[in-house]
C-alpha cells in the first residue's frame, strides 16, 4: 500500500491485574492515511481497550504503538492529531450544537470562516438543522451521538477514531453517517473505526480487522474475508405455513449441519453442488409446501463466524 501509515501497532498487550484478564493479546497492525480501517468483534474483544490504548489514555503492558512515526504514550497528547469519539457520554452540555461545532474546530486550528463552514456542512450532512440552536444537554440520545460525530469530525484532524459511532443512531440516519465516515477517508483522513455490527463494518470500512478474545483473528477487506467461504454456498428453506411438510423432514435431505427456526431451514452446501441441491429439494418435496427456496453468498457475518468460532452475539 502506497499510502503513509497513521497508527502502526505491533506485538501489544494489555493485561488488566484486578480481574487478571488479558485483553490484548499481540496485536500487530497498521492504519493508513485515506483509508477507513475498523475493528470488528463483540463486546468484550478488547476492542475499546485497544483504542484507549491508540490514544494514550491507557498504557500498553508491552508492545508499540507509533502514530506517523512517533511513539504514543500516556502524558504525551494526541489531541492535536486525532479526533475520538469514546462511547461515553457528551460535555459541552450548555453550548448550543451549532455552536459546541464551530468552537471545535476553531480550537483545532481553523479560521472562523473555515469552522463556520464546516459547521454548516456537518449540520446538514448530520440533519441536525432543527436542533442547531438547542443547548446539547436538552437533546435526546440518538441527537446528542449525532452532535457528538459531528463535533469529532469538526476541524478535519488528520486521524479520526470512532468507537460504536452509531449507537442510538436512528436505522434513516445510520448510511448517511457511513457515506460521511467514506468520504472523510477518501479525502485523505485516517479512520479507525470500532463496532460489532456487520453491516457497518460492510458499508464504511475499507479494512477489517476481526477481533476475538483480545486478538485479531483476520484482517482484509470485506471481499477478501467473505472469500475464506467461497468454497461453500448456504442453502435456506421456508416451509408453508399449514403444510404437511415439516422442516425436519426438509434438514434431513442434507448430509449433516441443517440448521431449523421455526419454519425456516439452512445448510451449508459445497458452492460447486448448490444448484444441483436447490434442485433436490424442489423435486422431492410438493411445491405448495415450498414457501421460499433461495442460495445466499457468504455474508461478512459468516466470514466472522467462520474465522473466530462464534457467533457476534455470543459475547455481547
Amino acid at each position: 500500500m502506497d499510502k503513509r501509515p497513521a497508527f502502526d501497532v505491533h506485538n501489544l498487550r494489555k493485561r488488566y491485574r484486578d480481574p487478571d484478564v488479558l485483553a490484548n493479546d499481540g496485536l500487530t497492525f497498521s492504519c493508513y492515511q485515506g483509508e477507513a480501517f475498523g475493528l470488528l468483534g463483540p463486546n468484550g474483544a478488547g476492542k475499546t481497550t485497544l483504542v484507549r490504548q491508540l490514544v494514550g489514555l491507557l498504557r500498553p503492558t508491552a508492545g508499540e504503538i507509533t502514530l506517523f512515526g512517533e511513539a504514543v504514550r500516556p502524558g504525551h497528547p494526541v489531541g492535536s492529531r486525532v479526533a475520538y469519539l469514546p462511547q461515553g457520554s457528551l460535555s459541552l452540555g450548555e453550548l448550543k450544537v451549532a455552536e459546541a461545532v464551530a468552537w471545535t474546530a476553531i480550537l483545532r486550528g481553523c479560521g472562523k470562516a473555515t469552522a463556520v463552514a464546516e459547521r454548516d456542512e456537518l449540520i446538514e450532512t448530520l440533519e441536525l438543522t432543527s436542533i442547531a440552536a438547542r443547548p446539547i444537554r436538552k437533546l435526546s440520545g440518538g441527537q446528542r451521538r449525532l452532535t457528538q460525530i459531528a463535533l469529532t469530525l469538526a476541524g478535519r484532524l488528520p486521524v479520526v477514531i470512532l468507537d460504536e459511532p452509531t449507537t442510538d443512531v436512528d436505522p434513516s440516519l445510520r448510511r448517511r453517517v457511513w457515506s460521511l465516515i467514506s468520504r472523510r477517508a477518501r479525502e485523505g483522513t485516517a479512520v479507525v473505526l470500532v463496532t460489532h455490527d456487520v453491516a457497518e463494518a460492510e458499508k464504511a470500512l475499507d479494512r477489517v480487522a476481526i477481533m476475538s478474545g483480545g486478538r485479531i483473528v483476520a484482517a482484509g477487506t470485506p471481499s477478501e474475508l467473505k472469500a475464506h467461504l467461497a468454497h461453500r454456498t448456504r442453502l435456506e428453506v421456508a416451509v408453508a405455513e399449514g403444510s404437511s411438510t415439516t422442516p425436519a423432514e426438509i434438514a434431513g435431505v442434507f448430509a449433516n449441519g441443517a440448521k431449523t427456526d421455526g419454519r425456516r431451514v439452512s445448510a451449508w452446501v459445497p458452492a460447486d453442488e448448490a444448484i444441483a441441491m436447490l434442485e433436490k429439494i424442489t423435486t422431492s418435496f410438493p411445491a405448495d409446501a415450498l414457501e421460499d427456496v433461495r442460495l445466499v453468498t457468504p455474508t461478512l457475518e459468516d466470514a466472522y463466524l467462520e474465522l473466530s468460532g462464534h457467533y457476534l452475539e455470543e459475547q455481547r
